[in-house]
């Protein structure tokens, strides 16, 4: 699995402008460091956020939905995957099983994360 190393702004981090930023997104992955670069399409806090990501052989619109609920926040997301090569479009079904396993890994981290900031609302150090 990839691991963060760092987000940056090639235009510039403006706060007040959110809808349109580009960002890149630096992450390790099989020993080496690789980008993706990314634009906000959406962002309606606390309801909605949507990023496109691309990354040489595919792009990616994430789009997330934040409800709330009693006891907590519902999260809907949406992720259309495109593959630029006619290799990656065939195996595409079998990398969908592999991201659904991982997004629900990745989800379950969130859900008990979010759970122990909510605990310890005066502790925001995580």
């Amino acid at each position: 699995n990839p691991a963060l190393v760092q987000v940056t702004y090639p235009e510039g981090r403006d706060d007040d402008r959110a809808v349109g930023r580009k960002f890149v997104v630096h992450f390790r992955q099989g020993g080496q460091i690789q980008q993706s670069l990314g634009e906000t399409i959406a962002f309606d806090p606390p309801e909605h956020l949507a990023v496109r990501m691309e990354a040489g052989m595919w792009s990616v619109l994430v789009d997330y939905r934040f409800e709330s609920v009693p006891g907590g926040t519902e999260v809907q997301l949406e992720m259309d995957t495109q593959f630029h090569s006619a290799f990656l479009r065939f195996f595409s079904g079998l990398l969908g099983m592999a991201q659904r396993k991982d997004l629900r890994r990745r989800l379950q981290a969130l859900q008990e994360f979010a759970e122990r900031i909510a605990q310890s609302p005066g502790d925001s150090s995580e």
